[in-house]
């Protein structure tokens, strides 16, 4: 399985043999992430106002949850 991030304000796929422990140490703010949704829940979401942020948690769609994670519409670069 590809191990992704959310570091520098985007969603980054991370090179084979490098594990999270590493990317931590070097970027402390560096998120990791699993399941990316799909274009289909992005749609529905956003048509129901809101999205899903990186944690799960429910915000704007244009927003940071009360944990400081970004919508996934923000975090994969749509807004």
């Amino acid at each position: 399985m590809k191990l992704r991030v959310y570091l520098k304000g985007k969603i980054r796929t991370i090179k084979p043999g490098i594990t999270f422990k590493e990317i931590k140490a070097k970027y402390p703010d560096a998120i990791k992430v699993g399941r990316i949704p799909t274009q289909d829940e992005l749609e529905e979401w956003s048509s129901d106002g809101g999205c899903e942020a990186l944690d799960g948690c429910w915000t704007e769609p244009d927003g940071y949850c009360e944990h400081n994670m970004p919508s996934w519409l923000l975090a994969l670069g749509y807004i």
